[in-house]
């Protein structure tokens, strides 16, 4: 993909207004440089609306709508500089159509699949909904694209993932936050053939390209559900029940592990804990934002330990910020010693390299021996039960726990 970096002229231009198109399109170049394109696209059409002839403009946006897949809108784009300068009405003094129509070449699947099946697509958005709609296609995926196999589904979720974190934005904040481990997006391999998977989804989005919000919530919508499905798949080898009678108090940590989930499988539920909770004017026992999902992975597995916290910890450390991460740190190593101590040996294994993560905080509610989490901004969580365990968008669960609750 070329960006042009030249606002020339080949023309000699008497209008005031060049210089001030000028500005606003080096404003989206330096946008552009720094992986911002929301703001890049936002100068490129402010400098457009200003200095209307400048094909080079229209290619540098349609180049910032390619990164971030808003196909319909980048091949509109391409058209209309390729169409500028076929007509002479471009003013720059290097042409911009071999760009164009080079990137025109990468779109084509895209733009025909969109094309040839974008209404009947659109039209079973609105006759399943999102839920539905995300869920079928994401089924169509896992299943039929890849072949059901749980391995080449996590690959695709990383490369997923990774994409998303590299556009910035909210894409990059749902990466970062949507209960996958990000320090393994550097180990993606190519082991795996995900590219079908990849057209589809990519073909799948293009037909909703033109709303950015529509498609970015079908997006994450698809991405949670086989995140959900792949691991509902996963296999629990070696992930029995914690041979564990009563609270798990790691008394010196001053917290109490609520509950053990490894591979997807729950291990451990506290069932001795019930007076760490309050009952809420709704008469449900509530445990409010001192919920910490201590996260252990290695390339085999992945061990999630939830941790309450007590009382007096929560407003400095998750408010104020105050020695969060080194209180954090102290915690996790405190898990270890628990397990040397107790020989409680199926939980994490002897010869794994693990790297840690923390998401926090989650309110956590508990009815009828189910557990629901979910964080303060409403955009994860979990339902734990003996044999119930769901990580997802919390609408979907908060029904789900309280329709058994």
């Amino acid at each position: 993909m070329s960006i042009f970096n030249l606002f020339s002229k080949k023309l000699t231009s008497e209008l005031s207004n060049e210089k001030e198109g000028e500005k606003y399109f080096r404003q989206a170049l330096q946008c552009y440089q720094y992986g911002n394109q929301d703001d890049a696209i936002k100068f490129f059409t402010k400098s457009l609306e200003i200095s209307p002839n400048h094909s080079a403009a229209y290619v540098n946006r349609a180049g910032c709508y390619m990164i971030q897949e808003r196909y319909l809108l980048a091949y509109d784009d391409y058209l209309h500089a390729i169409d500028m300068e076929d007509r002479g009405y471009a003013i720059d003094a290097e042409s911009s159509k071999p760009a164009a129509l080079q990137n025109l070449q990468i779109l084509k699947p895209f733009i025909d699949f969109a094309q040839e099946k974008g209404d009947v697509i659109k039209n079973q958005l609105l006759i399943d909904g999102i839920d539905q709609f995300t869920k079928r296609w994401a089924e169509v995926l896992f299943d039929q694209i890849l072949g059901n196999d749980v391995h080449t589904a996590n690959q695709f979720i990383l490369e997923e993932i990774k994409e998303l974190e590299e556009m910035g934005g909210e894409h990059q904040e749902y990466a970062l936050n949507c209960g996958v481990n990000h320090s393994d997006f550097s180990n993606i391999g190519n082991e795996f053939d995900t590219d079908n998977a990849f057209r589809m989804l990519k073909s799948v989005l293009c037909c909703f390209s033109r709303n950015s919000h529509e498609m970015f919530e079908i997006r994450t919508g698809i991405l949670n559900k086989m995140i959900s499905i792949s691991n509902s798949n996963k296999a629990g080898s070696g992930n029995q029940k914690v041979d564990y009678d009563g609270r798990m108090r790691l008394v010196e940590a001053e917290v109490d592990i609520m509950f053990i989930v490894k591979n997807s499988t729950v291990m451990y539920i506290n069932n001795d804990a019930d007076s760490l909770y309050e009952l809420d004017k709704d008469g449900d026992m509530k445990l409010d934002g001192r919920i910490v999902n201590f996260i252990f992975k290695d390339s085999n597995e992945v061990v999630e330990i939830f941790v309450a916290f007590d009382d007096q910890d929560s407003y400095s450390m998750f408010t104020m910020n105050m020695g969060r991460d080194e209180r954090l740190n102290y915690v996790a190593q405190a898990i270890f010693q628990f397990m040397g101590q107790n020989h409680i040996t199926n939980v994490f294994s002897p010869t794994a390299q693990y790297s840690s993560q923390y998401h926090y905080t989650f309110k956590l509610y508990k009815k009828n021996e189910k557990h629901f989490m979910v964080n303060n901004s409403q955009s994860h969580a979990y339902l734990i039960g003996d044999n119930i365990y769901k990580s997802n968008n919390a609408d979907e669960i908060k029904s789900e726990f309280w329709e058994m609750a």
